[in-house]
């Protein structure tokens, strides 16, 4: 299974981080899980179930990652 994560330093505040985990077990495809950066380790801060997941460019067009997909298209996630 590959999760993903997107990470960010906001203007104020720590950084900041959002891990995305397929749950092929669980009632929900996805979970969301937010942490911010505490004295250099990461703090979890919520977590969030999703049915589905995508992702939509500029131009419109998206790619959805439903319940039994596991891996991008065309490239790697960063976990």
């Amino acid at each position: 299974m590959d999760e993903f994560s997107l990470q960010w330093t906001p203007v104020h505040g720590p950084m900041r981080k959002l891990v995305f985990e397929p749950q092929p077990d669980g009632e929900y495809a996805w979970a969301r899980t937010e942490f911010e950066l505490c004295e250099s380790q990461w703090r979890e801060v919520g977590i969030e179930y999703l049915e589905e997941l995508s992702f939509v460019s500029d131009d419109g067009e998206g790619i959805s990652l439903p319940y039994n997909r596991t891996h991008f298209e065309g490239g790697e996630g960063d976990a």
